[in-house]
């Protein structure tokens, strides 16, 4: 749970901190407050003063960070009761108290200058192993002249490594919180302030926080960040692309997030970036500037996996993947295509340098692995008891088919089931056999209770048979009780056991069987064999549903195989558990000439791996020529020593 603090106000707080004395508020928190400060003994020596008004100790650490873009820890002490940190001043304002509403919120072009310095400083303290753990607009200042960002309050930051003196202890601004350390302080990494980075992201270009409902200090559920708000839903309008860095950004996993806050800076920019141009009129003449200087950024081409899944992907393959990127620029790809050339001797030589390349575009290529497991549910007819007990029989709804509950499905395998009664379908009926009767008519004497018997007849003296053949048996009729019915003309009936009543319920059978389909991006004309054998797929997503994910459908290759089992399916079928994984392998495209402009050429580079397929048209024609036509020679030369010695 989190801590319950009664919290001072300024003037409750002493007016000196050790060799400080206050001059004003500048900034108040959820934990702290902010004051213009200056030293005792050197009054123009201003600085920044944060009190920490809760006294857990361990919150405070001290650390020597230098950065541009983060604001110089001067010293640090203890006035009782109240811990706080001297940091150096920045003369400006909190991006807390700059955006105070929508009405407020920043220029995109500022947006991502903030952002990249912001995300530059977070990365220097993580790669010293330093969390900040407090990422919000209240500890973000922006200079007076608007040009510069400083990420201040390092002071509650802490080494990975360390934790809290107390536990479930929750820290941060509301609302900026990552999910991981609404549970516990202690679960805080650097994956922590990225989410953190993301929120600030959302509130700078909105003035809004992105969730649908404010996160509450100490609700350990994570419901409430399953949702996040689109820009276009807080009025505004930017590419789709800086929706899914947000929304990267504020992954409910963390190992879903950015690995670093730079490559978000850099895929910002990228989108970003080149809108932000500026016409100025100078002697009559228009010119168009960029407003500010930007490095050459190389991207990842826009594919529909990571705008549909972008929150869910493991990232950090992909990182891997533009990083790679990044590496091939026009000297890498020369040298590439050099050591490929070597690698055969009929292949053109020195192919690197001999290329002029036009256009670099790099792409993720990602392969689809679909497991459907279909259901089919089917009337099986009725089963039926006597209804000896006269059980009361409880009085519901019938069930359809897709509502009876069976075993969950846990594996992609074939299961025939045994037949299921449908709940609701009970019902009682007059036995058909007997008509409700519960006797039937014995089908011995067919109700006449007396049969006819045939004995043989008494024995008779020899004269009086005289004029009767020796062979002739003699045979006599006698009317007795029927033995089956005992007289009574009428048996019990066995179907409904002579209660004449039956309980008949529906059945239903059921079966499972699994489907598999495969597919992939449209890729550039290679033999695929080669490209499985030699290249590495990296894994980005593997789930199971026991449903089609709306965001699966929204990928073509994905919803082109669903849609294709799903005609095949009938009224009794149905799938009912799902599972999508996805791999990719990184590709680079290249388009160059060999000095002819017009004759320009297309040429791929696969994997992590840099490899280049066998490709005919960079072959070495004339030494090809040049060795067949050695060959001939030689042949002819053979066979005509043979003819010779013949």
């Amino acid at each position: 749970m989190a801590m319950t603090i009664n919290k001072p106000t300024f003037t409750n707080l002493p007016r000196t901190f050790g060799q400080y004395d206050i001059d004003h508020l500048i900034g108040r928190g959820e934990s702290s407050q902010v004051f213009r400060a200056h030293h005792r003994y050197i009054p123009e020596h201003k600085v920044a003063l944060k009190v920490l008004l809760s006294q857990e100790t361990a919150r405070i650490q001290r650390f020597t960070l230098r950065h541009p873009h983060i604001s110089r820890l001067i010293d640090y002490g203890v006035q009782n009761p109240f811990h706080y940190t001297v940091f150096e001043y920045i003369n400006g304002n909190s991006l807390r108290d700059l955006v105070k509403s929508k009405e407020h919120r920043l220029p995109p072009d500022k947006v991502l200058r903030y952002f990249q310095q912001i995300a530059d400083a977070l990365d220097y303290a993580h790669s010293l192993n330093i969390v900040h753990r407090d990422v919000a607009p209240g500890n973000i200042l922006i200079d007076s002249d608007a040009e510069n960002a400083y990420v201040i309050d390092f002071g509650i930051a802490r080494n990975p490594d360390q934790s809290l003196t107390s536990t479930g202890m929750v820290m941060g601004t509301t609302g900026f919180i990552a999910p991981e350390c609404m549970i516990s302080a202690n679960n805080a990494t650097h994956l922590s302030d990225i989410f953190s980075l993301g929120v600030a992201l959302f509130f700078m270009l909105t003035g809004e926080l992105p969730w649908y409902e404010m996160p509450k200090m100490g609700d350990s559920s994570l419901a409430v960040f399953q949702r996040v708000r689109t820009l276009a839903e807080a009025g505004v309008k930017l590419p789709g692309e800086v929706d899914r860095i947000i929304r990267v950004l504020l992954a409910l996993d963390p190992s879903h997030r950015y690995a670093h806050a730079g490559m978000a800076a850099a895929e910002l920019e990228a989108v970003l970036g080149p809108h932000f141009l500026q016409t100025q009129i100078v002697t009559g003449k228009t010119v168009v500037q960029p407003i500010r200087k930007t490095k050459q950024i190389v991207v990842i081409e826009p594919n529909k996996v990571e705008q549909a899944l972008s929150g869910l992907l493991v990232h950090e393959p992909l990182e891997r993947a533009l990083e790679r990127a990044r590496m091939l620029d026009e000297v890498r790809i020369s040298q590439l295509l050099d050591q490929w050339s070597q690698e055969r001797p009929l292949r053109l030589p020195l192919l690197g340098r001999l290329v002029r390349i036009h256009e670099i575009k790099h792409y993720n290529v990602f392969f689809f692995h679909l497991r459907l497991l279909i259901e089919q549910r089917r009337d099986a007819g009725v089963t039926e008891e006597p209804d000896t007990n006269q059980k009361p029989i409880p009085l519901q709804p019938e069930y359809d088919r897709w509502q009876i509950e069976l075993p969950s499905p846990k594996e992609f395998a074939h299961e025939q089931g045994k037949p299921v009664v449908v709940p609701g379908s009970e019902r009682v009926i007059n036995c058909p056999n007997c008509s409700g009767l519960g006797i039937i008519v014995c089908p011995t004497c067919k109700g006449a209770q007396r049969i006819t018997i045939e004995e043989p007849a008494p024995a008779q003296s020899a004269t009086n048979d005289r004029s009767a053949t020796a062979n002739t048996p003699v045979v006599h009729q006698r009317v007795t009780a029927c033995p089956q019915c005992s007289g009574l003309g009428k048996i019990p009936c066995e179907r409904c056991k002579s209660t004449g009543r039956l309980l008949q319920r529906k059945l239903m059978e059921w079966s499972r069987w699994p489907k598999f389909d495969r597919a992939q991006n449209d890729l550039p004309d290679v033999d695929e064999n080669w490209l499985h054998r030699t290249c590495r797929e990296e894994l980005v997503y593997r789930k199971r549903e026991n449903r089609i994910p709306k965001e699966w459908l929204q990928i073509t290759e994905v919803k082109e195989m669903i849609e294709r089992r799903l005609r095949e399916l009938d009224q009794d079928s149905r799938i009912v558990m799902a599972e999508l994984q996805i791999n990719f392998i990184p590709l680079t495209e290249i388009e160059f000439d060999l000095g002819n402009p017009e004759q320009p050429y297309r040429l791929a580079i696969y994997g992590f791996e840099n490899l280049i397929p066998p490709d005919w048209r960079f072959l070495h024609w004339e030494r090809i020529l040049f060795s067949a036509g050695v060959g001939l020679l030689s042949f002819f030369l053979v066979m005509s020593l043979v003819f010779l010695t013949m």
